[in-house]
């Protein structure tokens, strides 16, 4: 089953896989809402879309929680992946945080199941989603997205309970 959790901004919905485990998704954004309306007198200047991923916004918006490692930095345009490392499995949790660009969305499936996405828009939106460790048996995750959406992604592992 998929949930569709609004983002704030004028990004896509974040997809969520609810199956067995309990997901946990937040959706920030630097962007104004689309019925935000500007105060006479002020002025308003056009977003762009980034076009390269090194253009993407950092998807760490806070610092990580003291005893967090950074499992996984990387970026690139359309498909993609990783193999998390054997501690990444014995870990409490892991989160996984995002950004992307383009028209479609960026999905995130370990062993063909769904444990994460969204859509992209113009980059405005960062999601992130947490992952406990009964979701983490398969280390080997695949980015599902367009050849023309371009992305962003840190993947952290908890402390130690």
């Amino acid at each position: 089953m998929k949930l569709s959790l609004p983002a704030a901004g004028p990004s896509a919905p974040v997809l969520v896989s609810a199956c067995s485990a309990l997901v946990l998704v937040s959706a920030c954004s630097g962007g104004a809402h689309p019925r935000v309306t500007v105060p006479h007198g002020a002025t308003t200047s056009a977003v762009r879309t980034p076009t390269r991923p090194d253009r993407l916004p950092d998807p760490v918006r806070s610092p990580l929680p003291v005893g967090s490692k950074t499992l996984y930095t990387g970026s690139g345009h359309g498909a993609g992946g990783v193999t998390l490392p054997a501690s990444a499995g014995k870990a409490p949790s892991v989160t996984v945080m995002w950004t992307c660009a383009g028209p479609s969305g960026f999905d995130i499936t370990a062993a063909g199941k769904s444990l994460a996405g969204s859509g992209c828009g113009d980059a405005s939106g960062v999601f992130s989603a947490e992952l406990p460790r009964a979701n983490m048996r398969e280390l080997v995750w695949t980015f599902s997205a367009a050849d023309s959406v371009i992305w962003r992604i840190v993947v952290a592992q908890s402390p130690p309970d």
